[in-house]
């Protein structure tokens, strides 16, 4: 490690210093966008990622770099749309404007990744930020923010974001629900930009997805499953639903934890919720439309048929529901997206 970053500790141990994200529109799906237009360039990240074992003694990893570059490029999004909102950035001084903020947030970064990016480039490179230009190293990095500031900022048309995940190839019917629910912060890919649309949803899962959809805070409510204890992540989303009678076990005590959730429990949390919230009232059918009808379970059939009657789920090519199947990633996400859709109509 070079003695650079001893030199530069007293300057800039300084914690990134982020605007909350309620105030603005910046979503992590902007930041994420940005950061997938940075990937593209062959030198930037590959560059700090080899510089990363010089300091792994300081709990710097892959994952770190990459959050701190996240943070970066939220930071500065961040910072550019509270200008706009102020009427100081436009687009005329959009570029030289961003060039500043991007200038002064890598400024602002901890010691450790100054050091880093030092030691990934050139020595000049911190020397360059000092002086208030940007390094020919960080030129890919400040390209990024600016191709998508004019969409993002919503000097263009604001887009949807739906190209995050690199894998949807084949769940095309999917990908808006999907793009929606990341941008609203409701559901997380499984790897850099790797959505996995075909795995399967455990049911604690999907129980985190409801309270982030439907603004459920989760609390410290007192165990109620054998199987969900108050270390589990998930505890706090599972008992904040079962205090309010949105979600049950599988019997015998126990909630389930690591099983796959069916497509006819996730129809039943999604009724409940929209009940709940008063947005559902319950169908006065028997049966459901759907040709595999007979198999749906007895506690599930109220909750299917009015789901299916308000379009917020459907069957498939040869109209069957397929009740016992576990959901996908991506089913869940388009049932979740549609009922969100109705819910907040």
């Amino acid at each position: 490690m070079k003695k650079i970053y001893k030199s530069f500790v007293a300057f800039f141990l300084v914690s990134m210093m982020l605007v909350s994200s309620t105030a603005f529109a910046i979503t992590q799906a902007d930041t994420t966008r940005v950061f997938k237009k940075l990937h593209e360039d062959p030198v930037f990240m590959p560059q700090l990622y080899q510089t990363v074992p010089l300091y792994a003694e300081l709990s710097v990893t892959k994952e770190s770099v990459d959050s701190k570059i996240e943070e970066l490029i939220y930071a500065v999004l961040t910072i550019a749309e509270a200008e706009k909102n102020a009427g100081t950035l436009t687009p005329s001084n959009l570029k030289s404007r961003l060039k500043t903020i991007t200038i002064d947030r890598a400024m602002a970064m901890e010691a450790v990744y100054i050091a880093l990016c030092t030691d990934a480039f050139s020595e000049e490179t911190v020397a360059s930020l000092i002086d208030g230009v940007i390094p020919a190293e960080f030129e890919p990095l400040y390209h990024a923010i600016a191709e998508e500031a004019y969409i993002i900022l919503g000097f263009v048309e604001r887009q949807e974001i739906t190209h995050v995940f690199d894998d949807l190839a084949g769940y095309e019917w999917a990908e808006e629900a999907i793009a929606f629910l990341y941008d609203k912060g409701i559901i997380n890919g499984v790897g850099r930009f790797r959505f996995a649309p075909g795995t399967n949803v455990a049911r604690e899962q999907f129980a985190k997805m409801m309270c982030i959809a439907f603004d459920i805070t989760p609390g410290s409510n007192p165990p109620v499953f054998s199987d969900v204890t108050p270390t589990d992540w998930f505890h706090p989303y599972v008992t904040t639903m079962a205090s309010r009678n949105l979600i049950q076990g599988v019997g015998e005590g126990r909630f389930g934890s690591g099983k796959n959730i069916t497509r006819q429990d996730m129809a039943v949390l999604m009724f409940r919720m929209g009940e709940m919230l008063g947005a559902f009232d319950r169908s006065t059918s028997k049966n459901s439309k759907f040709e595999d009808d007979r198999y749906i379970a007895p506690y599930a059939k109220t909750a299917v048929i009015t789901l299916q009657e308000l379009g917020i789920i459907n069957g498939n090519g040869l109209n069957c529901f397929n009740p016992t199947m576990p959901a996908t990633r991506a089913e869940a996400a388009q049932m979740l997206y549609r009922c969100y859709q109705y819910v907040n109509k």
